[in-house]
């Protein structure tokens, strides 16, 4: 179902855009390209990703970014090995990990690459059950709206699920990336001594506002940090003319 969205990208994401080039195998539906895709999933079952699908993944991450790093943040300091040290924190931020080999190419390009937010995206949230859909249909009672929430299901994905490309998962990512990984060094200086009996939940939002900067809206960004929704068949008012105020259309989710 069409979300009645528009929002006009920035100069600088269409230069990304642009610049986005993919590419697909016909092997089954095997992801296999030199684009960032191409590292965090194994299967591209329904269609290669575009350049619309980047810029729907980059909005939804301007709308979900505070709800994913809160939810990424809590969970990766309640694996810290102590808050004592702020390198302690930074260890577990970078998400560094060795894997073996599986054999399989496609596979171990994406483990080859599956570290900081390319690890905790998947990690912390997919395989953990959560997902975005609209808040009206999710959680009316925080927005009765169209726009997206992050919500868990009661039942977590298989890991075929999770390794497969879905918009939504890239605005996960990307809300990960311009939270955590832009400000991995500001929030490991931050959180260092943080008292071991504090509330993670607590501190982990506190940690996204202020230090992550996650309320900060695109214009307010810095050009490389922007934002879109997945699915969103978004098109471009007619010469002349500017976009009705809130009208648009938004992804399916």
């Amino acid at each position: 179902m069409s979300w009645p969205w528009r929002a006009l990208a920035g100069l600088w994401l269409l230069a990304a855009a642009k610049n986005h080039k993919l590419e697909l195998t016909e092997n089954k539906g095997y992801a296999a390209g030199q684009s960032g895709e191409y590292f965090r999933y194994k299967h591209l079952f329904h269609k290669k990703p575009t350049e619309e699908d980047f810029e729907h993944a980059q909005q939804l991450a301007d709308e979900v970014r505070c709800d994913v790093c809160a939810r990424i943040l809590e969970s990766l300091l309640g694996r810290a090995r102590s808050f004592s040290e702020d390198d302690d924190i930074a260890d577990v931020l970078e998400g560094n990990v060795e894997y073996e080999k599986t054999g399989d190419q496609v596979e171990d390009q994406m483990l080859k690459h599956k570290k900081g937010c390319n690890k905790h995206f998947k990690d912390e949230v997919v395989l953990e059950g959560y997902m975005v859909r609209m808040c009206k249909e999710v959680a009316p009672e925080v927005k009765n709206d169209t726009s997206p929430c992050l919500w868990r299901n009661p039942e977590k994905p298989s890991r075929q699920s999770a390794d497969t490309y879905e918009v939504w998962k890239e605005g996960v990512f990307y809300a990960c990336e311009q939270s955590i990984a832009h400000h991995s060094d500001a929030l490991a200086e931050t959180l260092a001594g943080t008292p071991a009996e504090a509330n993670l939940t607590q501190v982990a939002l506190e940690a996204c506002r202020n230090t992550a900067r996650c309320a900060a809206r695109r214009k307010e960004r810095a050009p490389e940090a922007g934002v879109k929704a997945p699915g969103a068949g978004s098109k471009k008012p007619a010469k002349g003319k500017k976009p009705a105020k809130g009208k648009g259309s938004r992804p399916e989710l």
